[in-house]
């Protein structure tokens, strides 16, 4: 079964106004396949655009400041810098950036660690497929029922 949760303070998550720029989306995971079939499920929404990848927390780090995406799919466990530290850090510098914790382990204490860091919504990695929906709702952009089929 799928579980997901989005983090919600005070109200509504702050929506984007819709045009015709897509919204960018950086992809942090540590697993180059896995990157790809995100990369490949998110490039058939013509309202998503990912603007990058990273393997590791530093480099999603460095490639939120340069590359300035509105949404981080950051994976919780990876070398050098973890994804609880670098949501710490984007958030910090950045508090604009939504990020959505993915993991295998989503247990509670996963998700409570990702969100203390800030981020906006944790979905487990087995549930992907869920993820269009999930970055429409914390960006306040539609996913109808054609393009998420």
């Amino acid at each position: 079964m799928c579980s997901w949760s989005i983090v919600c303070e005070g109200g509504p998550l702050d929506p984007i106004t819709l045009s015709t720029k897509p919204i960018p989306i950086l992809i942090v995971d540590d697993f180059p396949p896995f990157r790809t079939g995100l990369r490949e499920l998110l490039q058939r929404f013509p309202h998503f655009i990912v603007v990058g990848e990273a393997g590791d927390g530093r480099a999603a780090i460095e490639l939120t400041l340069s590359l300035a995406p509105q949404v981080v799919i950051m994976d919780v466990n990876m070398p050098r810098v973890g994804g609880v530290e670098a949501t710490l850090c984007i958030k910090q510098m950045l508090p604009e950036v939504h990020v959505i914790g993915l993991s295998l382990n989503d247990d509670v204490f996963t998700q409570d660690a990702m969100q203390a860091a800030g981020s906006s919504a944790f979905l487990s990695k087995g549930c992907t497929h869920q993820l269009p929906r999930l970055i429409g709702m914390i960006t306040g952009t539609w996913v109808t029922k054609e393009e998420f089929s």
